[in-house]
Formats: structure tokens, C-alpha cells, sequence
């Protein structure tokens, strides 16, 4: 274990979920995600950071469907030993009534410059510990919400006692950076320290704001985990649960959002339009926005990568050199989609009902299945669909994607697309791939040639997907939400499903069928004439995607943003929340 007893650590990155290999199964979508290419990227900008996140041995969802269409959960078990390595470092994380050990696990990210920034994993399946403490770290968003409420301590207790153990105490964290809610005891423990040292609530709460950057990503309520005062009390130490703020209280629950917001220095939404999301949900408080990006040399797929390396040198160093994609070759750009599309469709035809060609335009749709993603919407009304499309040629449909166990709405959904898959037989082919993960993630955003995405408006905080097609030319239809009003250009980079409406809500019929008439209008007389009779105009677009949109929604130019607009400021004690915002936002 390196010596870290004269040394300053940049960010402490808390994350309940981290995707950072595919066969290992600790992440269930976006935020893993997000959360390891994040770290990826701050290990290319050599910055001295470290992950702290559970083991989830046990994984998440292995999702397989039944002839019924029914999801079936089973654990998605993962060998630790392929991957971590165990440290020599156990920790002891506090309880009201016990201690639970943990053990640390580590994985080294190796940025392309020489720089290693290490994940640490707690793992509380010790001897030690009894039968239920010893699962604590086992399942990923698993069990109820005690069960939770433990994992949360774990992740925010434990983590401040890892770093203590590092050698990084907390004078020497310049930035405890809490990727959602489930770190947010790291606060009020960082409180209790501060507090302990200066004998003063308002300059222990000031020094850990000048420390603690809070991000949040759900605009959704029940993506805000609350906890039942009276389990808090029972598993909370007394000094720490005494500290708990009355603003962290809603209707005798902590909400753990309220709680980072409380101590948090920093609160930042995830694009623009969540950061007005979160304050109407949140009035109280100040957002600022740093809009989501993707890690482009984990998503870009290699045909790609061979283009770039010849035409754009440039872009591994720095993905802002994407905006050069508009010079190469029609041709190049044409050929390297067509290799991935080739892959993708092989892979397709092992397991579809109707087999797929590489000559029909294919739309993708990859995401958490949730009622307020609206997974379904493009099959409201095939045969309508099929009639609109049947003079200009054939379209494919790929889902893929995942609903959590407890979730019935998003099992249903599933089993709506697999009930569909079963019966396409005319001009709409559909196929329904099971457990996606990362590996098939960079098959689908390579291989399909539009991405689609159809979420209740103000309810897509930001969505990466998009993103990571964009990096391999493949353009945009989605409603505006998330990301997509920063990056859409009508007809440029991709296409708007809806107008921007602040009044969508999810019972809302004729809002929904005006979409759906949208989306099927712009399929059959803009999207697919361009693919079949334009294709020069097609692959304009999709030098677009690369060039104005990858080059931009980036984790380079995401962490560039943290580092300018909330890392530095905070660290540096310069502004106010409020006074921030107003010193990088122009007046409303």
C-alpha cells in the first residue's frame, strides 16, 4: 500500500455503482456508467483521485426472458478474484449496536498517459460479521429498504474510514465528490469531524461546503431514497444521528438527497434542463449544471477508432478534435458503419425470431425498462407504423435493456416488446436482446443507424447513450429531455420526437399520441426516404453527430467543466453557492 502521509488527494469519488469491465457486475446502468468513465477520465488527467464504492458480488439483475415474456431476475454473480485485488486494509464501519468489517478490494484504472487511479471495493462477506451484515455489500440496489439503509452507511461511513486508513484525513481531501444520494452520511460524518475541530456548527458546516460537491441525477421523486427516522435511529450512531439536520427531514423520513444538499458546498444536475428540474423539486437550493458526457475511448467502436487514428490523430488526447469528422471521406465514415452494422446484425440473427439485414435502416433503443422511459411508445400502433412506411421500404427495431426486480411496470413493459416481437411479421421487424451490459452496449451504438429515445419529458435527468452513438456517427431521434435540447439541431444532428412542453405528464393521452404521430411521421417521410433515396444527405448527418456532438458531450470536456466551475472555486473557497452560479450564468 502506497504512502500517503504527505500527500493530498484532488477528488474522493463516492459511487454506489461503478462500471468499469463489463463481466464485472458492479454497475446497473447510466450512473455505474457515468460514474467509471468519470474516473477513467480523471485518471487520463492525471489528477490523484480515488473510487470508493460496495463489492456487489452477487451483481445485479442476470436477466433472462421467459416464453411468456416475462423477466426473470436471477444474481448475476461475478468472480472478484478475476479482477480486485485484495488489500491488507480492514475497516471497522460504526453501527448503533455493532461493528461490521469490511474488507477493501482494489482495481487500478490506468489512464493512456501513465496514470493510476485506484477503486477501492468494501466487502463486508467477513467471518465476522453475522449471516445479514455479511450480505450488506452482497446484492446491488438489493433487498428492502433497511437493507438499503445499511448499504448506505457502508458506503458513506466506511468510505471516510478507508480514506482515514489511506493516510487521507480530512484536511488532506480537497474534494469528496458524492455521485447521487447513497454516500450522503460521508457529510454528516465530515460534519461531526469538523465540528469536533472547531467547536462551531457554522464553521464545521462552512468548512465541509468548502470540501463536498454533491451531484444529483434522478428528476423522478422515488429516485430519492428516503429512510424511516425510526430505522435510522436503530442503525445510526447516537453522536451522529443527534447531528441530523431538520432540513434532511421529510414527513418523519431522512431523504438523503435533502441531506447532501444540507452539506454540500456544490450541487450540480446532469444537463441543463435537469438543473431546473432539481431546484422546482428542491426550491431551496442552487443548482449548478455540468452537463453529462460519455468517455470516448471506452465507446467508440474500433472500426471507428482505425478512422480517427488515420484522419484525426488528435482526437484520443482530446475528443474536442472530433469536430474535424466533417472532413473525412463520405465513403470511410459509410464503410466503418457498415463493418460495425455487420457485427451488430450477426449478433442479432443468433437469437431473432426473423432475421435481420445489414441493408435495412435500423433504429436502436438501449435503457432501464421504466414506465417514464416509455420503452413502448414506437409500438403503439404497428400496423399504423407498418402502413406509413410501406411505400419507402422495411425498418428494424433493437431493445435491449433491463427492469429492476421490484419494478412490475418496467417486467410488463418488457414483456409488451417481447409480445411484439413474436408477431412482427410485416415491413417492422423487432428483437429484443436479454442482459444488456457494456460489451453489448458498444455493439448497439456503433452498429444501429439511428438511436432512439422516448422518455416523459422532465423526467430524463440526462441519458448517456445518445452520447456514445454520437461518438460513432450514428445520429438522434428523441424527445427533449435530458441532453437532448443541448445537442439537437432539427435535421442537422439528428431529430426532435414532440415539441418542448412543459405540461407532458404520463396519463396525458393526446400528449402521447401527438408523439407517437411525431415519431411515426418523421420516421416514414423524413428519416427513412434519406436512407433509402439520399444517402449522401444520411451520412452528412451522421458526420454531424461526431463533429458537433461528440466533440462536446464528452467526460474531457465534462470534467474540464467540474474542474473550472466547482472543484476549484470549492476548493479554493472563492464563492458562495449562489455566488458561483451567478458568476458562470448569465442573468435569467
Amino acid at each position: 500500500m502506497q504512502n500517503n502521509e504527505n500527500k493530498l488527494l484532488d477528488v474522493a469519488y463516492f459511487s454506489m455503482e461503478v462500471a468499469l469491465e463489463s463481466a464485472m457486475n458492479t454497475y446497473s446502468g447510466g450512473l455505474g456508467v457515468l460514474a467509471g468513465d468519470t474516473l477513467k477520465t480523471l485518471a487520463d488527467f492525471n489528477s490523484s483521485a480515488v473510487g470508493i464504492t460496495l463489492l456487489n458480488e452477487q451483481g445485479y439483475v442476470n436477466q433472462e426472458i421467459d416464453p411468456t415474456g416475462k423477466q426473470v431476475s436471477e444474481i448475476e454473480k461475478w468472480n472478484k478474484e478475476d479482477f480486485l485485488t485484495k488489500t491488507s486494509i480492514v475497516i471497522n464501519v460504526p453501527f448503533k449496536d455493532r461493528q461490521i468489517k469490511c474488507a477493501v478490494w482494489q482495481y487500478n484504472i490506468c489512464g493512456q498517459f501513465g496514470k493510476k487511479v485506484p477503486v477501492y471495493f468494501l466487502d463486508s462477506n467477513l467471518a465476522q460479521n453475522n449471516k445479514y451484515d455479511r450480505s450488506l455489500t452482497s446484492f446491488l440496489y438489493g433487498g428492502d429498504n433497511y437493507y438499503r439503509l445499511g448499504q448506505e452507511q457502508i458506503l458513506g461511513l466506511g468510505g471516510l474510514m478507508l480514506l482515514a486508513k489511506l493516510g487521507f484525513s480530512l484536511e488532506k481531501v480537497k474534494t469528496y465528490h458524492l455521485n447521487e444520494g447513497h454516500a450522503s452520511f460521508a457529510g454528516l460524518s465530515l460534519f461531526k469531524q469538523a465540528k469536533e475541530e472547531f467547536k462551531n456548527n457554522k464553521k464545521a458546516k462552512d468548512y465541509v461546503a468548502s470540501k463536498l460537491v454533491f451531484t444529483t441525477h434522478t428528476p423522478v421523486a422515488a429516485g430519492h431514497d428516503r429512510f424511516s427516522l425510526s430505522d435510522v435511529k436503530k442503525n445510526l450512531s447516537t453522536d451522529l444521528f443527534n447531528l441530523i439536520p431538520q432540513e434532511s427531514l421529510v414527513e418523519n423520513n431522512l431523504c438523503m438527497t435533502s441531506l447532501s444538499l444540507y452539506f454540500s458546498g456544490v450541487v450540480t444536475g446532469v444537463a441543463m434542463t435537469h438543473e431546473k428540474v432539481t431546484e422546482a423539486m428542491f426550491p431551496k437550493h442552487d443548482v449548478i449544471n455540468v452537463t453529462n458526457g460519455a468517455y470516448h475511448l471506452q465507446w467508440t467502436h474500433p472500426q471507428f477508432k482505425k478512422v480517427y487514428d488515420k484522419y484525426i490523430p488528435e482526437w484520443r488526447q482530446d475528443p474536442a478534435f472530433f469536430r474535424k469528422a466533417k472532413g473525412i471521406p463520405d465513403e470511410v465514415i459509410w464503410s466503418a458503419h457498415m463493418e460495425a452494422k455487420k457485427e451488430l446484425i450477426k449478433y442479432v440473427n443468433k437469437i431473432a425470431v426473423n432475421k435481420f439485414s445489414e441493408d435495412v435502416l435500423t433504429l436502436g433503443y438501449a435503457r432501464r425498462f421504466t414506465s417514464y422511459k416509455r420503452p413502448t411508445m414506437i409500438l403503439s400502433d404497428l400496423d399504423k407504423l407498418e402502413k406509413s412506411i410501406s411505400k419507402v421500404g422495411k425498418l428494424q427495431i433493437i431493445f435491449a435493456g433491463e427492469a429492476h426486480p421490484l419494478d412490475r411496470e418496467g417486467s410488463k413493459l418488457i414483456g409488451e416488446v417481447f409480445q411484439r416481437v413474436q408477431k412482427s411479421k410485416g415491413k417492422v421487424n423487432i428483437v429484443f436482446l436479454e442482459d444488456y451490459n457494456m460489451d453489448m452496449a458498444i455493439k448497439l451504438v456503433a452498429g444501429v443507424d439511428v438511436w432512439l429515445n422516448t422518455p416523459l419529458q422532465k423526467h430524463e435527468a440526462s441519458g448517456t447513450s445518445g452520447m456514445k452513438a454520437s461518438f460513432n456517427a450514428i445520429s438522434h431521434l428523441s424527445v427533449l429531455d435530458g441532453w437532448w435540447p443541448e445537442g439537437w439541431i432539427e435535421g442537422v444532428t439528428g431529430w426532435s420526437i414532440g415539441s418542448n412542453s412543459n405540461k407532458a405528464i404520463l396519463s396525458d393521452k393526446k400528449t402521447w399520441k401527438k408523439e407517437v404521430d411525431d415519431l411515426y411521421h418523421k420516421i416514414a417521410n423524413i428519416i427513412m426516404p434519406m436512407y433509402y433515396e439520399d444517402r449522401s444527405k444520411f451520412i452528412e448527418i451522421m458526420k454531424n453527430a461526431v463533429s458537433l456532438n461528440g466533440s462536446y458531450f464528452n467526460t474531457y470536456r465534462m470534467m474540464q467543466e467540474y474542474m473550472a466551475k466547482v472543484y476549484f472555486p470549492l476548493q479554493k473557497n472563492i464563492f458562495t453557492q449562489k455566488n458561483l452560479k451567478k458568476n458562470i450564468k448569465p442573468k435569467k
